[in-house]
């Protein structure tokens, strides 16, 4: 945010992948660090034995959605505002990093060393299933996955089932 006030561009070379074949080298991308320092650091989110089942789209899904719950000081601990409490997060793909992994690994090795949690790890609705465990919510538990206006249908989505009276809270994005 103070990058972004301060009219601090995100936008650099790619260093996630080797681009010397294609004609654009540069993106958005987040960047890995201390967070203190405006860095992304996973550790702080998740931990890393529940890092290991989910593709970094999660991880990301869960800083956001952890912030989110924090900033708003939602914290019920009642029977009726966990059932209405529900999560709807989107993402465009999924986790295509994991996808990508376990198609070499099943090319290369073998369906038998595709691990167990591939499914769990690049599923788009585990970001939402993720977060509603973290905190115990057991609302309406949703994942959008409509490319670039993603972020938008989620929260028109939950905006829906709160006016339905399906749920009274809904963390979305």
């Amino acid at each position: 945010w103070e990058r972004l006030i301060a009219g601090r561009s995100g936008i650099r070379g790619i260093e996630g992948f080797d681009v010397s074949d294609i004609p654009s080298k540069i993106a958005g991308q987040v960047p890995f660090g201390p967070t203190a320092e405006g860095g992304f650091e996973p550790d702080d989110w998740v931990d890393a034995r529940e890092r290991r089942r989910m593709d970094r789209f999660i991880q990301y899904a869960m800083a956001a959605g952890i912030q989110a719950i924090d900033d708003a000081g939602w914290t019920p601990t009642d029977e009726e505002s966990l059932d209405r409490t529900g999560v709807m997060i989107g993402s465009g793909i999924g986790g295509l990093q994991e996808i990508y992994n376990g198609s070499v690994i099943l090319h290369e090795r073998g369906a038998r060393k595709l691990s167990p949690f591939f499914i769990p790890a690049s599923l788009i609705n585990l970001a939402s299933g993720h977060l509603s465990i973290r905190y115990g919510f057991r609302g309406p538990n949703h994942a959008v996955v409509t490319a670039c206006s993603t972020g938008a249908h989620a929260l028109g989505d939950a905006a829906r089932l709160i006016q339905c009276d399906d749920a009274d809270v809904m963390v979305a994005g």
